[in-house]
């Protein structure tokens, strides 16, 4: 009932429209601004969003948190896309019997380790930054990419069409890339869109500890925790972050949403 209310109103496409306004309007608000500065202020003409302890306002730093969320969106999922499809390919394709066996048991160790703590561990290793989030994400969720891909083209190998190229003579290279790569891609697909939640999360996370993003910039999870001391007598540092997470959540469920529904049509 939910999903059909969103649909038939279009608020996810008006909810996208909404984000990508915000991000140009930022530009132009920022100008007007000019150099004043306002201490712990609550929404005004001037300040939409209000500002915090430091004059700093909040709608410019909720529009930086959220193009640094959307970007880290956009490197993390081709990367873990591609990287998984490349090495859970590769170790279906060759015969090797050890190098398979030392493949899963890595991978199957991998994905039973409290993967968000050995996250923040690394962190503190490699020290804080967007850009270390970024990679750490990636690694550490790219095993079980791979490991999705081989299950998937492991059970493809099974099918009765893969076997009768086989029997006809086709070379391995021909049935990969023109019969079990276009097997899993769908499923593939929606694994990769089921992580974004994931992947955001973990981001949030991240940067709520202090590990991410660093001043003057802005982050989702910096916000939060800069907002929990102040949760009753500025509502305004918390409640509009929390409003933008929502929203991108929503436009992300419903574009996975679509993308699944209409492979489903396309290849039943």
């Amino acid at each position: 009932m939910f999903k059909a209310v969103l649909i038939k109103y279009n608020i996810p496409i008006i909810t996208a429209f909404l984000i990508i306004g915000l991000l140009i309007l930022s530009r132009f608000y920022r100008y007007s601004l000019g150099d004043t500065y306002i201490f712990f202020s609550p929404p005004t003409w001037q300040h939409w969003f209000g500002t915090d302890v430091i004059g700093n306002d909040i709608f410019l730093k909720s529009t930086s948190a959220l193009f640094i969320a959307v970007i880290t969106l956009i490197i993390v999922l081709p990367a873990i896309y591609i990287g998984g499809l490349l090495i859970g390919i590769l170790f279906s394709y060759f015969d090797n019997p050890k190098l398979r066996e030392f493949f899963l048991n890595l991978a199957h160790y991998w994905i039973t380790l409290p993967i968000l703590l050995i996250a923040i561990f690394l962190l503190i290793l490699v020290g804080s930054g967007q850009g270390n989030i970024i990679g750490i994400l990636i690694f550490v969720l790219l095993p079980s990419q791979a490991l999705y891909v081989y299950n998937q083209m492991e059970e493809a190998k099974k099918q009765d069409f893969v076997i009768a190229k086989r029997s006809y003579g086709f070379s391995k290279g021909y049935i990969f890339l023109h019969h079990l790569f276009p097997y899993i891609r769908n499923s593939f697909n929606n694994y990769t869109l089921s992580r974004t939640p994931e992947i955001l999360i973990m981001d949030l996370t991240f940067n709520f500890l202090g590990l991410g993003v660093q001043s003057p910039q802005s982050s989702f999870g910096r916000m939060l925790f800069d907002g929990l001391s102040f949760m009753f007598s500025a509502w305004w540092m918390w409640v509009f972050p929390v409003i933008l997470v929502i929203l991108l959540f929503l436009i992300i469920n419903w574009y996975a949403a679509r993308i699944i529904s209409r492979e489903k049509i396309n290849y039943g």
